[in-house]
Order: C-alpha cells, then structure tokens, then sequence
C-alpha cells in the first residue's frame, strides 16, 4: 500500500510538472510582402536576465515556430539576416494553453550589413516546391560584377565562354525581369545582362517545374530576375560604367523611390560592343559529284544598344493595388567579312567577296496590372493587359570579284537584300488565387493572347550588262503569320508538415494563319489544335536544410518568327539559311528528381532529369545544287538523361568557392531518315574561388570547360576559358572598382563545328580573340529600406521559341566567318 501511494504520488508531481510546461507558437512574416521567414533565429530569455538565453530555436521553412515554457516573464528576441532585429515581452501563465502569439512582422535592415558576416550567416540558395531561389543580395561579390557574372553561381545554370547562357545543359528557356517575360533581355542577352548592375537584383529565381499558370511550352524552365524595389519615403539608386580592351563600353543607371502610396523604379542602361578580326576556315567535301570547297576568311564586328524601362505601383488602400510598367529597347550591329573561295572537282571555280551586315533591333512593352485583395490572406484576383512591339530588321550587300571557273555570279557582281521582320502581341490575363487554409491552396485562371508577325524581303542586284540595279524577284520569300491563342488552367497545392504538392492541368486552342508568299505562288495556311497540359511536383523535407522534389511536366514550343521565317540569307552563297513556314508545335515531357541540402557553409543540390520529344524542331542541312541549306524540320526524336550539380562551399569568412555544371547524354535520330542519328555525352562545368582580404579587398578567380552539346548534324569541339579579378570598396561601401581580365595567357582560342549529311561533310574552324581586361565602377546612393509592393501575378508569354536575333540562322554552320 506505501508502494502504491508512492507510485501515485509521483505520477500526480509529474503530471503538476507537465501541467506547468506551456506550449508558445507563432509565425515570423515579411513586413515587405507578408511571407513566412525561413530558419530564423529565435532566442528566449527570463526578463530577469534578459543576457543569457534559456532556450535558442529556429522557424520552419514556411516561418512558423513552436516551444514549451515554464510560466513566467519573457523576451522573445527575433533574428533574420538583412531584417531588425524584434524583440517581444511575453507572460506565460498556465492557464492559457498553448500561447499563440500571432504573427510577428520584421523589417528590412535600413543599413546595409557588411558582406562577410552576410556569407556566414545565411544561405545563399532557397528551395521551394517548384524553384530554387539565388539570394543575390547575400552574394558578397554582388556589388562589384555583372548579372551576367551573376548568374554563372546559380544553381542549373551555366554561362559559356562566348556567354551564351544554358539552363540544364539546354537553350530552351525563358529568361523573365520581375515574374514577366522581358524581349529587352531575351533579343540580346549577353550584353544587356552584362550592363546591367548585379547590386540592382535581390534574387535570381530558377523556376525548374513550370506549372500549370505557365504557358503549355517546352522549356527547360524559367529564369526570374527580381530586381531590388527596396524604398520607403525615400529612395536608393546606383550609377556605373564599364570598358574593355576590346573597345567596347557601357554606363546603366538604377533609381527606386516610394512616397506613401506610390512607389517607382527605373532601370537604364547602353552598351557599346566590339569584336576585333577573328580568322575563320571552312571545308565541305562532297561525293555525288566528287567536289571539294574551301573558304578562308576574316569578320570583324560592333555594336551597341540602349534600355529603358520603369515601374510605377499604386496602392489606394490595403486591398487594391495598381502597377503600370513601361519598357524600351533598341540596339544595331555592323559586321565585315572578308572572304576566299576555292572550289575544286565537279563545280571548278575561286572568287573573292566582301560582305557587310547590319542590323537593327528593339522594341518597347506596356503592361498595366490590377490586383483585388480579400479578407482571407493570401486571396487575390488579378488582372492585366499586356503589350509588345517588336521589330527585327536586318541587311547586307555583298560584291564578288577575280571570279574565275563556273561560278553562280559573274565577275563584280553585286547584291543587296533588306529584310524587315517582327511582329506586335496584345494578351489579357485574369488569375486567382484562394489559400483556402494553412494546408491547402487552389489557383485558376484564363487567358487570351493574339499575335502579328510579319516578313518582308527587298532583293536587287547590280547588272553587270546594263549597269544598274535590279530588282530580282526570284529571291522574294514573304510571311503573314497571325496566331490566337486560348487557354485556361486549374491548380491545386498542398502543404503540411515536411510534405508539399502542386498538380495542376491546363487547356490551350491554338488557331493560326500563316501567308507565304513568293514569286511563284501565294498560299494561305489555316491550322487548329488543342493541347491538355498536365504538371505534378511533390517535395519532401528531409530536415531543416534538406529537401527531396520530384517533378512531371508536358510543354509545348510553338516555333517563332525566326524560325517560321522564309526569308534566303544567302550573304555567302555557298551556305544560305532560312527558316519553315509549315513546323509544327513541338510536344516534350520533363521528368525530375531534385535534392538539395542548404546551410551557413555548405550548399549543395543535385538534379537527375530525362525528358524526350518525338516531333522536336530540329536544324537541318543538306546540299542541293552544291549549296549547303540550313533550315528547320519538326524530323526531331530525342530523349535526354542528365545530371546536375552545384556544390558552394564558404569554410570562413574570407573564402568562398563554389562548382556549377552537369553532365547530359542525348540520343537523337531523324523521324524522315533512320540513318540520320546522333547520340553522345555533353557536359558544362564553372567554377570559381574568392579571397577576401582585409578592407574590403576581394581576389577571385573564375573558370569554365564546356563539351560540345549533341545534335542531329553537328558536332561542336569542346572548350574552356577562365579569368582572374580583383573588386574594392571604398567611400563605406558605395564606391566599387573592379578589375576582370579574360583568358589572360591565351590571346585566341580555336573552336570547331562538323557537320555531315547525305553526301557531304563540311567542317568550320574558329580562330577568336579571347584575352581582354574590363573595368567596372559603381556608385550606390540613398538609403535601403522596405520593398515596394508590385501585383503577385501578371502576364508571362514563355510560349515561343526565339531562335536567333538579327540574323536568320538555319540548321547548320555556316562558313567564311559569317557566323
């Protein structure tokens, strides 16, 4: 009986105990936006002793937090990297069980923190269910480089030595400012994205499983980048330039302000180019008839352009908010090339010409958006119109001399041929969005979008005879193209607990008349198809750090202006290109698994993808009449296995280095032709290493080696380059001078394409000049507080495949230097 009492008493002490233990919980948001804050840290003192902490957690990713407490007198004091620190009294009693203490609301920090305690302190990388997030503001190098050398450190993408940017190994995506498609950086990415100033972007998303509010397209995904709207009653603002030893120049200039309910910001930015005289070779060799050819040549070319765009939001009140935006661009080009030609066998003949190209570029975007929000948070209706002018002119002239043998053109012949090509888009969109509760979320949407694209060629040539130009009509390739489109979608998302889901499904109709018309016959083409879009993505977190995704998307790629183009560019008339007014939309599905493991030091992610395509847009090359044709075929059937990896490793906080690339393995084989096939391993790979010494003193150096990427003809020969920096900053961070030379021991590098088909194999070989020195100044001004607040969801037209700009690039590699 003692024993039983003394049981019994124990158990009634402990359940006192228990009884006593108060659970505390909460969720730290954003003031700026009202998200949840990620891996906070939160410290719990008595207000007795408010220095030494008796209990230290951290929010989940969605910023929620839970612990128990004894009764008693509190200080909840709230840590995040680049927001104020909050500090919050609380009483425990035990007769409120459990404490909810609501949500807690940090601002941005309105000073700027030093950049090595930032490395230390936060990842770099963020991982939601369907992208990873690159928070460029915490990059410590962000200050003093481009967006361009930006991008080389976010995960799945790679930027080549010629920066042409890849997303997974591929071309095939979007590249967005600020959640909506940008023409200003898609026609000229390279150059617009290296004026633009790394220090003006806050985060750089990678959006890998488009869902079913993207356009039904067959892209790789989609790279977002956000710029920093952070002004509150005030403003901030940067200014800088650049040049190079190439003789190429820049300036851009940023400016964010915000006035109670109106807030602004503006980008603007020029850029000057020049390529000095790279040495090229071609030789095509041919069996039905035995002839060979081969062209020796020189090019040399520049360039510049200019961009301007605005944001301006309106918030009457806490439900409405208004944003209008305004983009233009415009830019041109000149190149030379000077080149020799030896044919010999079936076809004997030699000339020399000389070719001069221009073009010119540009365009200009409206957008005007409306979002409505509801009691519920995180309800909204939006809706916007969108739209865009994009003109896309080029031309050249090209005279033959010392022509010898049975050549297409007499001696001092001439030709001229002008090509003005573009179109204008008008898109409305509505969208909504009800979280429903903590756990589940539903989205839906439609959408509405016409498109107007046009090609018009003027073709003349000096007649030798008659001493004056002619008109040749034998060279007209016109187009109409007009498409509609229609569409909606459906999505559903959950989250609970370490598991997060997003499925959806989406319709589009798809209607289209295309107008050819040539010397010969003038034909209209109406066509109509309907595609049912599914997308799945699921993730798991394995801990606070780690999460496992897995990932199903079917797109589509409706081929574009250029790639519908038929218009001849035949400036060297041994290798045309033009582009198919009859392909078809192209159908992929994309499959991926995706782990990522994410800490103060150590970032590392790995993707495992395939996806396959049987009616894929693919380049196509073939001779006819001893001239190489490049054009377009929907002949394409392709899977593709891959792996990507990026790995950033910061052991103090004066180093940093980091690896970005992956390894794909393509088999290819033409649908017309069996024994048209290719299969083989491509793989890219970046890295880079930084110091930073004492007083703001960084040393870095940056590499990349890229294998050539498989395709149905053409095989590319690898290549690497690399380049060393040095960055300062002075005047208490706002001043930054940075020094950046490129392939420093090697003034030229040689590259090579070969490509074979019936009858033919023809290899080009490259000698480009490399080694160049580039400095970099900018000046940041004004003071950085809270974010000004733009529309959640807006237009996004991903659906059209680009192809190249300025210039009609068919299938495959053409000679002389006329790349």
């Amino acid at each position: 009986m003692k024993q039983t009492f003394i049981v019994l008493l124990s158990f009634l002490f402990s359940a006192t105990l228990w009884a006593q233990s108060v659970t505390v919980r909460g969720k730290l948001i954003s003031a700026s936006d009202q998200s949840g804050l990620p891996y906070a840290t939160i410290s719990v003192a008595r207000e007795a002793n408010p220095a030494n902490a008796v209990k230290k957690l951290a929010t989940q990713e969605n910023g929620t937090f839970s612990t128990t407490l004894d009764p008693g007198k509190y200080i909840f004091s709230f840590h995040f990297v680049g927001m104020d620190q909050v500090e919050k009294p609380v009483e425990i009693s035990s007769s409120q069980n459990p404490v909810d203490l609501g949500e807690i609301e940090m601002t941005e920090s309105s000073t700027e923190l030093d950049e090595l305690s930032v490395t230390a302190q936060a990842p770099l990388v963020k991982v939601d269910i369907d992208k990873l997030t690159y928070n460029a503001k915490d990059d410590p190098e962000s200050s003093t480089s481009s967006v361009l050398d930006l991008l080389r450190k976010v995960p799945l993408v790679t930027v080549d030595g010629e920066d042409e940017i890849q997303l997974k190994g591929s071309t095939n995506f979007k590249i967005y400012l600020n959640g909506k498609p940008s023409n200003m950086i898609s026609s000229n990415p390279s150059e617009v994205l290296k004026s633009m100033p790394a220090n003006s972007v806050k985060d750089v998303e990678v959006i890998t499983d488009p869902g079913a509010k993207y356009d039904a397209e067959g892209i790789g995904g989609i790279i977002n980048i956000v710029t920093d709207k952070r002004a509150d009653d005030g403003y901030s603002g940067s200014v800088g330039g650049n040049a190079d030893t190439f003789g190429g120049y820049g300036g851009n200039a940023y400016l964010a302000t915000k006035y109670g309910k109106f807030g602004f910001t503006g980008n603007a930015g020029y850029y000057s180019f020049r390529r000095p005289e790279s040495e090229s070779s071609f030789f095509r060799e041919e069996t039905d008839p035995v002839n060979t050819l081969s062209l020796d040549g020189t090019n040399k070319s520049d360039g510049g352009g200019l961009y301007l765009s605005g944001a301006l939001s309106f918030e009457p009140d806490t439900l409405n908010l208004f944003n209008l935006s305004v983009s233009r661009f415009g830019g041109s080009y000149n190149s030379l090339s000077v080149q020799e030609a030896l044919s010999e066998g079936a076809r004997p003949y030699s000339y020399n010409t000389r070719s001069n190209s221009t073009g010119d570029y540009g365009g200009m975007n409206l957008s005007v958006d409306y979002q409505r929000s509801f009691k519920r948070k995180g309800e909204m209706l939006t809706a916007s119109y969108r739209y865009e002018h994009n003109p896309n002119d080029s031309e050249y002239d090209s005279k033959y001399e010392n022509v010898i043998g049975e050549f297409y053109y007499p001696d001092g012949y001439q030709q001229k041929s002008v090509n003005n090509a573009g179109g204008s888009e008008h898109t409305g969109q509505i969208d909504y969005v009800n979280p429903l509760n903590g756990k589940h979320n539903i989205e839906a949407g439609l959408k509405y979008i016409f498109r107007d694209n046009s090609s018009r060629g003027d073709h003349t040539f000096f007649d030798v005879d008659e001493g004056q130009w002619q008109p040749d009509l034998s060279r007209k390739n016109d187009l109409d193209h007009q498409q509609y489109i229609t569409s909606g979608y459906a999505g559903y998302g959950y989250k609970m607990g370490k598991v997060g889901m997003k499925v959806g499904l989406r319709g589009e109709h798809t209607q289209q008349e295309i107008h050819f018309m040539n010397n010969d016959q003038d034909t209209i083409i109406n066509t109509n198809f309907f595609d049912v879009v599914p997308s799945a993505t699921i993730s798991y977190q394995l801990g606070m750090t780690r999460t496992l995704r897995g990932g199903y998307n079917m797109r589509i790629s409706r081929p574009g202006i250029w790639y519908l183009n038929p218009y001849v560019n035949d400036v060297d008339p041994n290798n045309i290109s033009y582009g198919n007014p009859h392909l078809d939309a192209e159908q992929q599905h994309n499959f991926n698994i995706n782990y990522g493991s994410f800490s103060q030091k150590l970032n590392f992610n790995a993707t495992l993808s395939y996806s396959f395509a049987r009616n894929a847009v693919t380049s196509r090359s073939f001779i006819e009449n001893g001239v190489t044709h490049n054009t377009y075929d929907n002949i394409g059937r392709n899977h593709t296995v891959g792996t990507d990896m990026y790995v950033s490793w910061t052991p103090t906080q004066m180093i940093r280095t980091y690896i970005n690339g992956g390894v794909n393995y393509t088999d290819i084989q033409s649908t017309e032709d069996n024994e048209l096939r290719n299969s083989g391993f491509s793989g890219r790979a970046f890295g880079g290493f930084t110091y930073t010494f004492p007083g703001d003193l960084r040393l870095g150096a940056n590499g990349g080696l890229f294998m050539s990427r498989v395709q149905l003809q053409t095989e590319q020969s690898p290549f690497y380059f690399y380049s060393f920096s040095a960055m300062k900053s002075l005047l208490d961070k706002k001043l930054d001078i940075s020094l950046n030379i490129q392939n420093a021991f090697s003034k030229y590098r040689e590259t090579s394409s070969t490509t074979t088909g019936a009858g033919f194999t023809q290899k080009s070989t490259y000698q480009n000049p490399m080694r160049s020195l580039r400095l970099s100044i900018t000046y940041r001004f004004g003071d950085l507080k809270t974010s000004m607040k733009k529309v959640q969801r807006t237009i996004s037209n991903e659906d059209v495949m680009q192809g190249q700009s300025g210039s009609q690039e068919g299938g495959g590699t053409t000679g002389g230097g006329n790349q």
